[in-house]
């Protein structure tokens, strides 16, 4: 084998492989997953290499990708009762009208997508290899421009393996992996939050002041200076 391949020397693979061994024997030892898409992806929308546009090309991706997959999912259950349904004009249209929705998306998705011209890699050693992409002019691009490319491919390599729904998107606007279809914040303290701000609560929340209001007045029970639980009045 040469000694010299396009500009990549021997001493240059020796000391990328003392550097990868390095990462790995690292991660290892700490005990850490090796990373996936949703991992990289997640890193990379959590971090702050990313610009505020950046985010909001991305998530339109991810918006689109979602839409395209829920339209695919209503066309598909359609054309599963087509025998209910056998020569209903109604129910042509209808369907009709979905796949000119689907199409028009896929086609926003298309446009979105083009801006990404980028170059497959692996890094080797995992029990996979790990798959990312570089843009195709990288030493042009801002580290911001080549995180957003690494962002959105990911979010392509999700969406061909089903997996994309899995990430969403707290009320506090973390991105993180749900461990359950019915899950939707990253945190129970999240949760807790987002529950004590709903209308719901804030209505219980009133007719329990009201209440215990009621029955300071006719001096059935001590007001205290703090709640049940410490939780602070909701207004």
């Amino acid at each position: 084998m040469a000694r010299s391949r396009k500009g990549n020397t021997e001493a240059d693979d020796v000391f990328k492989a003392r550097m990868l061994l390095w990462e790995v024997s690292k991660q290892t030892a700490d005990g850490e997953p090796a990373p996936t898409p949703q991992g990289i992806f997640i890193e990379l929308m959590n971090g702050d290499s990313l610009a505020s546009e950046s985010k909001t090309r991305i998530e339109r991706v991810v918006q689109l990708f979602r839409g395209l997959k829920e339209y695919q999912g209503l066309i598909t259950a359609r054309i599963r009762e087509e025998s209910k349904f056998a020569g209903s004009e109604m129910y042509m249209l209808t369907t009709e009208a979905l796949m000119l929705t689907l199409l028009d998306m896929s086609r926003q998705l298309n446009e979105c997508l083009a801006r990404y011209a980028v170059i497959p890699q692996i890094q080797p050693l995992w029990p996979a290899p790990l798959h990312y992409f570089l843009p195709a002019d990288a030493t042009n691009r801002s580290p911001a421009e080549r995180a957003e490319a690494g962002a959105v491919l990911s979010a392509v390599l999700l969406a061909q393996r089903n997996q994309l729904q899995d990430v969403k998107q707290c009320s506090c606007r973390k991105f993180f992996v749900a461990g359950r279809i019915d899950q939707s914040y990253c945190s129970v303290k999240c949760r807790v939050k987002a529950h004590q701000s709903s209308d719901e609560f804030k209505a219980k929340r009133r007719k329990a002041d009201r209440a215990r209001y009621r029955l300071h007045n006719d001096g059935k029970v001590k007001e205290t200076t703090r709640r049940s639980h410490g939780t602070e009045k909701t207004r």
